[in-house]
């Protein structure tokens, strides 16, 4: 009775295994090796750290805040080397290097970045930052983050001047850049780009793929911002304060989801106003003045002046310039009688 039984046991599981083979032969042929990032753009995942690095800590960035004379200062200047506030002349113009040095940089070591945020708003209207916008935002997808942060943390970039300057740089990338999520929103800022000289930075956050297998091909940064792969690549190149630079391809798509779109047709900003025929951003005549120009002395700093002693003005009015997907210019900016279409940047530099 036993042997019979092993017997049609034995009989019952060949008779399965042969119809559950049958039944797999007409299944599409898979590949079950998992890739943890989407195949097509792998630069834009970075697996999670694992260990003691793996949430932030504490706040990594510092800014120089400090009250002077009933007035907050230091609100966009890098602790370690701010020393005074600038005017506005002096800081657009300091921004110009910055911005000039920052491109240079990447060029020379093949890296991928583009202005983003209230940098990319204010080139949209004129080709400059808005007067009340006091940083420069770019962003980089996190690859590039990553690689930057193995070859150049830490380190200084001396660039030289149209005028004949050398400025200093330091490049700083934060720790947590690839913890991907926003906690306290202590450390959204991936890395800086720091002027040395007086504390001016560039403000650097990474895109990456939080969900590569669920949701391919959707980016976002660690404030919440999330973009399709088409709205950034390929890259536009421009001209930002007078200088080559570069914007995502669907720029006004880009800025009407994070402003709106009135910020693109809008002439009026708090007390500021568009003036179209100048192509520049005024304060109106009765309002009051902002607090510009006051200078908090730290250590041995005296002057703005004296910051600015080997610098020269360089070309005003850079011009904006808006295109629609298919290269012809936008409506929907104010300067379009100064605008150019762009030439598609191709170049990869993942």
């Amino acid at each position: 009775m036993l042997r019979k039984f092993f017997v049609l046991l034995v009989l019952v599981v060949f008779a399965f295994s042969t119809l559950l083979t049958f039944l797999l032969s007409f299944a599409p042929e898979t590949d079950n090796t998992f890739v943890p990032m989407s195949i097509t753009h792998e630069k834009f995942y970075v697996p999670p750290p694992r260990g003691s690095i793996r949430r932030p800590q504490s706040k990594y960035f510092f800014e120089a805040v400090a009250k002077y004379r009933k007035q907050w200062v230091g609100l966009h200047y890098d602790h370690r080397y701010f020393k005074f506030e600038l005017n506005e002349k002096d800081r657009i113009r300091l921004m110009r290097f910055m911005v000039e040095a920052w491109f240079a940089f990447l060029d020379e070591n093949n890296l991928e970045s583009w202005i983003a945020h209230g940098t990319l708003l204010g080139w949209y209207w004129n080709g400059q930052p808005l007067p009340w916008d006091l940083d420069v935002d770019v962003q980089m997808f996190i690859r590039t983050v990553e690689r930057m942060s193995k070859q150049f943390n830490a380190t200084t970039y001396e660039y030289i001047t149209g005028e004949g300057e050398s400025r200093h740089y330091y490049i700083d990338v934060n720790p947590y850049f690839a913890y991907r999520f926003r906690g306290k929103g202590e450390n959204v800022i991936d890395a800086r780009f720091v002027d040395m000289q007086n504390g001016l930075y560039i403000d650097i956050t990474a895109l990456a793929e939080a969900d590569p297998i669920r949701r391919p091909n959707v980016l976002s940064c660690k404030n919440n911002h999330r973009y399709l792969v088409d709205d950034i690549l390929p890259l536009r190149q421009t001209l930002f304060i007078g200088h080559r630079a570069y914007v995502p391809y669907e720029f006004e798509r880009v800025l009407q989801k994070e402003y709106s779109r009135r910020a693109l047709t809008n002439e009026k900003y708090m007390d500021f106003i568009f003036n179209v025929k100048e192509q520049k951003w005024q304060r109106q005549a009765n309002s009051p003045s902002a607090h510009r120009g006051k200078m908090m002395r730290v250590g041995n700093a005296t002057t703005g002046a004296q910051e600015l002693a080997a610098t020269r003005p360089g070309n005003a009015g850079a011009r904006a310039l808006t295109a629609s997907r298919s290269g012809q210019p936008s409506s929907a900016s104010p300067s379009n009688q100064q605008s150019q279409s762009f030439a598609k940047v191709e170049r990869s530099y993942g």
